[in-house]
């Protein structure tokens, strides 16, 4: 029957012979899982020990790393020259705090190479001060680590208490989770007082990241005190004991109620834990029923197979042999020239080149957006949609909704502490340094807790936020930045002005509100001391209006004498600050404050001409010009007069120094341009100005400076030698204009007789006459 079945008639010997080899071959396969279920216990716990013995020494190996990370850098912290001069200290003088922030950034820098570590802090003993390596403030805030922990200073103090010269203890956070506190003492020259603790923060988490998680069972710490450093999830506690793990040699096994645990451990060179492993024993032998079912599924499927195949190869009577030898020599040839280190080599160089390139676009798309926010508000740009899709992509703020602008500055920096004592070849840095802390504060108390974003303009700081018009009537946002003027005050000697304009909503009323906030401080400066340090407009504006309608004026002469300069006007630009100089400025030596802002202000147009001119900023031409010190000594509106044409009159001869050996960078982009592009019939003046992302009047007014040439000048120029080319090549005149860029022979006609005086038959009939009457 199974014959005629299958019709296979002569092919009966090869059917069976096959059908029989593969019943033998998958025997052997069904033998061996017998033999492996008769002895499955045996072998699985020696695999078991096997396996955890192997996971135990990976995991040895890689935490007891990561404590002697921990030990190296805390010793390399213990003899930083800078904790020395710190520690033996009762209190900070003005010196001491610039040390201490030295020594903040150094332990920022051995932080950042532990990532395990969330935080690394010092705390100093005589001084009763912590030093973080993220931040850095008064007493006050001293035990920033107790709230987190919800102990109480002296229950932190005894924390970080060890007696030894290095130890750790074991802390809870808000929610429950464990954290490591690794501890190293430093001490006096005679070992005698204490005079610091090192303290290195390692949350259980950041040490659980690297570790596999486990369908069952537990992977943990366990020191001495049965203090137990793990998830919360798999085995009981009970199993947890660290007198038990008393052999590393051999698994152990426990129970605990009606579950049996098998359980091994290693221990730390470096502490008293030991690193264990704990997993149900029904989680490997529960495989055991499993395995059975295997067994008869592999013998039912092997019989089909081996059934199936039989007949395959009898009917179609292939050569398997001959097919696989075949199969291998095809993969060994396209396997043979795969070199994979240098896969890997060109994978790990492109992600290092795709980093670099992410850090250099960070960097630039900051600096773009404080440039497009500064174009904004001063009026060089009025593209609205792209300064909201700028504001969108880099911050969370929403013009859409009310907003607020706070302009910031300092009132005098020569009593900061930062700058005592200093020399004048470290106060750039230091001034850097300023700023950078001025901002930090700023951010973590007001842009915390409100959209926005934090910006430079004018030598001062801008500030904008969404907050409604009921949270601006409940005082929180002024409590919040006379908060941030007390820091000021107390952490540097410093006195910071905050002007705050009116509540505004919608893009186009960016300008106004930078505007109001800045009259606030013009109001400040010319009040000085009798006025608060920080004020709206509405406070400021009441009564003194007729004062600063004056800045509206002088923005808007500003933007004129920028234009004169950028088109190198420089006589009418010195004609044109004098004017300024004469209807905006108030002749009131009460109000030279004000006066000497509006200088400082004119003086960051004229300079800002030297960058957009030239292509590139000049540092060294700024510290020479030093025009802040110079504009201080002003004591008259005459005075100052003299001044600011003094520093214009060396910024224009600086430009012109400049552009007798050089030009734009973006004046050779537009060249480029032209050349790769003159076929293009829709080139233009306008889209090579939308190319440089710049105005269009300014880019069309000043290339002819530069080159000589106007911009479409240039464009029949480029056109007009390759259409004379075509012409001397055989073509006619409606194939050149097609091929240059013109609609039609009439335009190319018409363009090439205004600037070659003749028409292009003319020309291509000329230069045959005289290779005529050449020959």
């Amino acid at each position: 029957m199974m014959k005629k079945l299958f019709n296979f008639k002569t092919r009966d010997k090869i059917f069976y012979s096959y059908f029989i080899s593969y019943l033998v071959i998958g025997i052997l396969p069904i033998l061996i899982s017998l033999l492996v279920y008769i002895n499955y216990g045996r072998v699985v716990l020696e695999d078991i020990h096997i396996s955890q013995a192997s996971t135990l020494s990976q995991l040895k190996n890689g935490f007891d790393d990561n404590l002697e990370t921990v030990v190296k850098t805390s010793n390399l912290l213990a003899a930083n020259d800078k904790l020395n001069d710190l520690d033996g200290l009762k209190s900070f003088s003005n010196g001491d705090l610039l040390e201490a922030w030295k020594l903040k950034d150094e332990i920022n820098t051995i932080k950042s190479s532990i990532n395990f570590c969330s935080e690394i802090f010092v705390y100093l003993y005589p001084s009763d001060s912590v030093i973080t390596n993220s931040k850095l403030y008064p007493s006050e805030i001293n035990y920033i680590f107790a709230n987190n922990y919800q102990l109480t200073k002296t229950e932190m103090l005894g924390a970080i208490d060890t007696p030894n010269y290095n130890g750790y203890n074991i802390i809870k956070d808000r929610e429950g989770n464990s954290t490591i506190l690794f501890l190293q003492n430093v001490y006096s020259y005679n070992y005698k007082d204490k005079l610091a603790t090192i303290v290195t923060v390692v949350p259980w988490k950041n040490i659980a990241a690297n570790i596999a998680s486990m369908e069952e069972g537990r992977i943990y710490w366990i020191n001495r005190n049965n203090q137990i450093l793990g998830d919360n999830a798999g085995a009981a506690e009970e199993v947890i004991s660290y007198n038990d793990y008393d052999n590393e040699n051999k698994l152990i096994e426990k129970r605990v109620g009606n579950v049996k645990y098998v359980n091994s451990y290693t221990g730390s060179r470096y502490f008293d834990f030991k690193y264990c492993i704990t997993i149900p024993k029904s989680h490997y032998m529960k495989e055991m029923n499993n395995l059975i079912v295997g067994i008869i599924l592999q013998i039912t499927v092997m019989a089909a197979l081996a059934f199936a195949l039989a007949w395959y190869y009898s009917i179609k009577n292939y050569k398997p042999i001959s097919r696989l030898f075949a199969a291998l020599k095809k993969n060994k040839e396209a396997s043979r020239d795969i070199n994979f280190d240098s896969m890997e080599n060109y994978i790990e160089n492109l992600y290092r080149e795709n980093k670099t390139l992410s850090t250099s676009w960070d960097q630039a798309k900051d600096a773009l957006f404080n440039q497009m926010i500064t174009g904004y508000i001063k009026g060089w740009t009025y593209d609205e949609s792209m300064l909201e899709e700028a504001i969108a992509a880099n911050t969370e703020l929403d013009l859409n909704e009310p907003y607020i602008a706070l302009a910031v500055t300092y009132a005098d920096i020569k009593d900061c502490n930062l700058f005592a004592g200093i020399s004048e070849a470290e106060k750039e840095n230091t001034f850097k340094l300023l700023k950078f802390v001025v901002k930090n504060i700023f951010e973590e108390n007001i842009l915390s807790r409100h959209r926005g974003f934090f910006s430079d303009i004018d030598g001062m700081h801008l500030c904008v936020l969404n907050i409604s018009e009921e949270d601006l009537a409940g005082g929180s946002l002024s409590f919040d930045i006379r908060k941030c003027l007390t820091i000021y005050k107390n952490l540097l000697n410093l006195k910071v002005n905050i002007g705050a304009s009116k509540l505004h909503k919608d893009c186009e009323a960016l300008a106004k509100a930078y505007n109001e906030a800045a009259q606030v401080l013009s109001f400040q400066s010319f009040w000085g001391k009798d006025y608060e340090s920080f004020a709206f407009y509405e406070e400021t504006n009441r009564e003194y209006d007729t004062i600063y309608s004056y800045d509206s004026q002088l923005m808007e002469k500003q933007k004129k004498l920028y234009n004169l300069m950028v088109s190198k006007e420089y006589e009418q630009a010195a004609e044109f600050l004098n004017q300024i100089l004469d209807e905006t400025f108030i002749k009131d030596i009460h109000c030279m404050d004000i006066n000497k802002c509006r200088m400082f202000s004119l003086i960051n147009t004229v300079y800002s001409c030297l960058s957009d001119i030239v292509g590139r900023s000049d540092g060294e031409f700024f510290k020479k010009l030093n025009p802040m010190e110079r504009m201080l000594k002003a004591n008259s509106i005459e005075s100052a007069r003299h001044i600011m044409n003094d520093i214009f009159r060396e910024i224009t001869d600086h430009l012109k120094e400049c552009l007798t050996n050089e030009y734009p960078n973006w004046v050779q982009e537009i060249i480029d341009f032209i050349e790769q592009d003159y076929s293009d019939p829709n080139l233009n003046v306008s889209i090579l100005a939308d190319k440089l992302n710049m105005n269009l009047s300014y880019v069309g007014r000043t290339f002819k400076n530069y080159t000589g040439y106007g911009i479409t000048d240039m464009i029949h120029i480029r056109r007009l030698e390759e259409c004379k080319r075509r012409l001397l090549l055989g073509e006619s005149v409606r194939e050149a204009a097609e091929s240059i860029g013109y609609l039609d022979s009439k335009s190319l006609i018409r363009i090439f007789k205004k600037y070659e005086g003749i028409t292009p038959g003319q020309y291509k009939s000329n230069f045959e006459k005289q290779i005529v009457e050449l020959a």
